[in-house]
């Protein structure tokens, strides 16, 4: 599809397989439909991408009709990236994932044009990146201990998704059989009191070190009784999106997991983290199934953050980008103009001109 003369947007879906089931309190997963947008400029081409949620109301159909009027609102002038934003938030209402693809692909090609990263566009400091988190999906007790052994030989902090009648035990065996870190994240699949009673039965006892969305997202009174009770520092996730959800938050967390395409995009994230930073709660940075384009893009924002919860792109089979690596389980950011992720052969892009 094609835009007004200057800037054109090229959007497309595809399939990303995983390498293995993905578990968690309210889903399985083993292949997501993820949208990819292109825009181009002289030349360049800067990518985004938006991962659907049907949870969050932003189902793909909805995010490929959004792109599709967003193609021919983006003006001519990359720099202005504000303006364009504010242009499609007026003329398309909200949605946050599509919204991101067109701020990452914005960024990324600003970054092409001028021929700078775009961390140092941001003026960050590329080797203040964190380590990365890696997550340990639901499954039996003996395969999560399995896997959280495989796991902590390559990464300094593992996070075990919880949510099932066997939470505790999951906890001791694998707090029994590893030296790392750990965190848990619930994914709002526990009540108020069961989050307490965890505490004390395993929690606290085995050193976890961080508590993730223990209770529904909408459930504010109950994340703020586990916060006020907790030892343990609790993290919101999917009770915080955007700015404008951050406020009800004080007081009754300890810090909030943003992600790109839950937010809204780059800036709205910058916006969130200084916010965040302003009320005294501490910033992960997190994802959702996503490629090395979408990770990549989340990882620069680690330079600003207290944790890095980016490792799905590590589950994927197919990813179609090249772009964050690891050293030592730390996040080491491309050094080439923009994010630096670049497409693979894998990668399903259209013809000129074209959308499916």
């Amino acid at each position: 599809m094609g835009g007004t003369e200057g800037l054109r947007m090229d959007v497309w879906k595809q399939p990303l397989r995983l390498v293995r089931p993905l578990t968690i309190s309210r889903s399985t997963t083993t292949v997501v439909e993820n949208v990819f947008v292109a825009i181009t400029m002289a030349g360049k081409a800067g990518y985004g991408e938006a991962a659907p949620g049907p949870w969050r109301g932003e189902p793909i159909e909805a995010i490929l009709r959004y792109l599709d009027v967003a193609a021919t609102l983006l003006g001519d002038d990359p720099f202005d990236a504000d303006a364009i934003l504010s242009r499609l938030d007026q003329r398309l209402g909200e949605n946050r994932a599509a919204r991101s693809a067109v701020d990452m692909a914005l960024t990324d090609l600003v970054g092409k044009l001028v021929g700078a990263p775009a961390f140092r566009l941001m003026g960050l400091d590329a080797t203040r990146t964190r380590d990365l988190c890696y997550t340990i999906g639901l499954d039996s007790v003996d395969e999560m201990v399995k896997a959280a052994v495989d796991a902590a030989s390559a990464f300094s902090a593992l996070k075990i998704k919880l949510g099932g009648p066997a939470d505790a035990t999951i906890v001791r065996e694998i707090a029994a059989a590893v030296d790392v870190p750990l965190r848990v994240d619930a994914n709002g699949g526990w009540s108020a009191r069961r989050t307490l009673d965890l505490l004390d039965e395993a929690l606290v006892p085995c050193g976890i070190t961080l508590l993730e969305q223990p209770v529904p997202a909408a459930d504010l009174r109950a994340l703020a009784e586990v916060h006020e009770r907790s030892p343990i520092p609790v993290i919101a996730d999917e009770s915080v999106t955007d700015l404008s959800s951050l406020r009800p938050l004080i007081g009754k967390c300890s810090g909030i997991d943003i992600k790109l395409t839950k937010c809204g995009g780059m800036r709205e994230a910058l916006r969130l983290i200084h916010a965040a930073r302003a009320v005294d709660l501490s910033v992960m940075i997190g994802c959702e199934v996503e490629t090395s384009l979408a990770i990549t893009a989340a990882a620069v924002l680690t330079c600003m953050a207290d944790y890095a919860d980016l490792d799905l792109h590590l589950w994927l089979e197919n990813d179609p980008f090249v772009g964050v690596g690891l050293l030592d389980g730390k996040f080491v950011l491309p050094d080439g103009p923009g994010f630096g992720a670049e497409p693979t052969q894998a990668l399903r892009s259209p013809s000129p001109g074209s959308s499916f």
